[in-house]
């Protein structure tokens, strides 16, 4: 389905990451080099690097992962907005980085922009596993950190790729509501056809 710009390639629940990639190879022409934004899910980021896609982290679940590793850890609450203040203006300069260099075509400062994005955001891992060396939040920063600026890394090439997986969130948060709303068996194939004609109304 081609919505502007935008193609739907597979819509469907209850099938494993590896099944649904196949059925993307199998089905599209797509190009040697593809790219995949999500969240920071473990397991669906591995089999998309087995299937060579490039990640871009979204960089809303990357904010919203550290926070919810640090409350797990029970980090202090300043603590914990403080780090997600500073975590916050990095992902934003760096947006905010892109969007004029995509203009003005400076590239060499959008490439210092994105080494010093990545710098920054080591010195908040480096921080977190100095106090804790089994931090998940460090883990996670350190771990994802790099995949964060992909999207930048890719506008100094001309290619354009959003930062974030909204539209696919906004999409599943109208399913998750509409599943809760209606108290009924939500067996495969019902949460198949509500997925199908939600996707009609809103596409």
């Amino acid at each position: 389905m081609e919505l502007e710009e935008e193609y739907l390639l597979y819509l469907g629940t209850a099938k494993s990451w590896s099944e649904t990639l196949t059925h993307i190879k199998n089905n599209y022409g797509l190009s040697d080099e593809v790219y995949a934004v999500c969240d920071g899910d473990g397991k669906l980021q591995l089999n998309l690097e087995t299937y060579g896609y490039r990640i871009q982290q979204c960089t809303n679940h990357f904010v919203k992962t550290s926070m919810y590793y640090l409350w797990k850890e029970q980090y202090p609450k300043e603590d914990r907005m403080r780090i997600k203040k500073d975590i916050s203006r990095i992902i934003s300069t760096l947006k905010n980085s892109v969007k004029k260099h995509r203009k003005d075509s400076d590239f060499a400062r959008l490439k210092w922009r994105i080494d010093k994005t990545q710098e920054e955001l080591l010195v908040i891992a480096n921080e977190l596993l100095s106090k804790n060396k089994d931090s998940n939040a460090g883990k996670f920063i350190l771990k994802t950190g790099g995949k964060v600026t992909l999207f930048a890394e890719l506008a100094t090439k001309g290619i354009q790729i959003p930062d974030n997986n909204n539209h696919v969130e906004n999409l599943m948060g109208i399913v998750g509501q509409k599943v809760k709303k209606n108290r009924q068996s939500w067996v495969d194939v019902n949460l198949n056809i509500m997925l199908n004609t939600i996707w009609h109304i809103i596409s």
